[in-house]
Formats: structure tokens, sequence, C-alpha cells
């Protein structure tokens, strides 16, 4: 069978781990949830989930570093 779409995902985030993300913009969300992705308008957004159970949705074209938070 032929494969009709390619992932270029790499799986560097993993579902319910905690996370502090940073956007190319300057801005910074520490200690979220990452929660998996879903599509707007066909693109992959990541999503998370803030201590205050809010839902965080990021482009990943705006994504610009992820560091993994040891307290789990």
């Amino acid at each position: 069978m032929i494969k009709t779409s390619i992932s270029f995902d790499e799986g560097i985030l993993e579902e319910n781990v905690k996370y502090s993300i940073g956007t190319n913009d300057g801005k910074e969300f520490r200690r979220v949830v990452y929660k998996g992705t879903k599509l707007l308008n066909g693109k992959p957004m990541m999503v998370f989930i803030t201590e205050d159970e809010e839902q965080l949705t990021v482009n990943p074209s705006f994504h610009t570093y992820t560091l993994t938070n040891k307290e789990q």
C-alpha cells in the first residue's frame, strides 16, 4: 500500500509530561502539561493544559524551545 502522507513528527514531546515552553515572540509558559495535538484548518497544533486547568494551544511554527520539568 502506498502511504499518502509523510509525518515528520519525531515525538519529542510526551503526553502528560510537564514542560516549560517558549514562543518566538518571547513569551514563556511554565509548568504546562502536554496533552497532544489537534487540527486547526488541517494543521496540527500542540495542546497543553496550564496549572489553572486552562487549555493552551501553540502553533508549532511559533514554538522556539521546550524545557522538561523535573518535578513529576
